[in-house]
């Protein structure tokens, strides 16, 4: 199996790049680390609404970690389905076998050290603030059930400042930097290139 991690800023087009990653590989996995939020549903909707879901601390990193351990081990594995309209785990995880090559894509999938081990290939987009808070706050409205006013509170409240202290800090641990504003069938295709040279170079022999 080959690991792609796939990190960037809220907004940055991680998501994107991944589904046309599958576009050329339609059998790899994607394990996308926001399905690892923790379950708040022992909290009130006000207090699961003030929560930092933009700090490492919201993931539960230890299913995560051993997820991600067990895939690359080739068992397969329930990855937990996350409702963000109300902060809570749906009751039925998805079931993931492991394949190929798995894409593991979110804001810190290059943040903690178990992880970043366990990747054959470290990807960081760049993009924009402006842009990515344009495509956040479309996406939470359109998918969140949030309202602009709520998305553009959250993201000068945690968005930011988290990006700037616990994401960004990561594009060093990257092997390969992505544009973010490109067209994300290409930089899939610079993501492949890349992949395809670890596959055939002299560790690979």
């Amino acid at each position: 199996m080959y690991c792609i991690g796939i990190a960037g800023r809220s907004g940055s087009g991680k998501t994107r790049v991944a589904a046309e990653l599958l576009q050329l590989w339609p059998q790899a996995g994607v394990l996308a680390t926001d399905a690892y939020y923790r379950d708040l549903s022992h909290l009130s909707a006000a207090e699961r609404g003030a929560v930092n879901f933009d700090a490492p601390a919201a993931l539960d990193w230890e299913l995560l970690v051993a997820d991600l351990a067990r895939l690359r081990s080739g068992a397969s594995v329930r990855v937990p389905r996350y409702d963000f309209a109300t902060h809570t785990r749906m009751p039925e995880p998805a079931p993931l076998a492991p394949s190929e090559v798995l894409i593991v894509e979110g804001l810190f999938a290059l943040f903690d050290l178990r992880v970043r081990k366990m990747l054959d290939l470290a990807v960081f987009i760049d993009a924009g603030e402006e842009e990515c808070l344009r495509r956040r706050i479309e996406r939470d409205v359109a998918c969140r059930g949030r309202s602009e006013a709520f998305a553009r509170a959250q993201w000068e409240r945690h968005a930011a400042p988290m990006y700037e202290r616990h994401v960004l800090p990561t594009r060093a641990c990257a092997d390969l930097l992505v544009d973010g504003t490109a067209a994300p069938a290409g930089s899939a295709r610079s993501i492949a290139d890349a992949l395809a040279r670890i596959a055939t170079g002299p560790a690979a022999r």
